[in-house]
């Protein structure tokens, strides 16, 4: 099981959605997210922070250690690691894309009952594209899909 859980970016002007994987970390181990906008407040520390496409997280690496290590994981607690292993990650290949899987689904809706197979092919087609656009556009987890 996974909590999921939507948090706001540190100038208020952006959200995302975040996934914790397997409930191993708690939020607080993500001490601050930046959105493109309010990315520029922050010095840059490697050690501590991952950046996706314009969005800085910044964790509580140390913490996140001690956590993990609790929980029989002997692998060194880095951003990429917790953001990558999907321990405490965007739920979805992007901020915003638990919203936009909504309102395709939402949009796509009226073809269930007109037409269930053309439904079907053009969710697949259209989250295909947009997947395309992501790993083109350089989103991170997109990479791996």
């Amino acid at each position: 099981m996974c909590m999921s859980d939507r948090r706001v970016c540190e100038c208020g002007r952006n959200a995302a959605f975040l996934l914790y994987g397997n409930n191993l970390l708690p939020p607080e181990i993500l001490v601050s997210l930046y959105c493109p906008q309010c990315r520029n407040q922050v010095s840059w520390d490697p050690h501590t922070m991952l950046e996706d496409c314009g969005w800085v997280l910044e964790y509580d690496v140390e913490g996140a250690q001690v956590l993990l290590n609790q929980r029989g994981l002997t692998s060194r607690a880095t951003p990429e690691f917790i953001f990558d292993k999907g321990y405490l990650t965007w739920q979805g290949l992007t901020p915003g894309d638990l919203e936009l899987n909504r309102e395709l689904h939402q949009r796509l809706a009226p073809l269930i009952e007109q037409d269930l197979a053309l439904y079907l092919k053009s969710l697949k087609s259209e989250w295909l594209a947009h997947v395309g656009a992501l790993k083109a556009a350089g989103w991170r987890k997109a990479q791996h899909t």
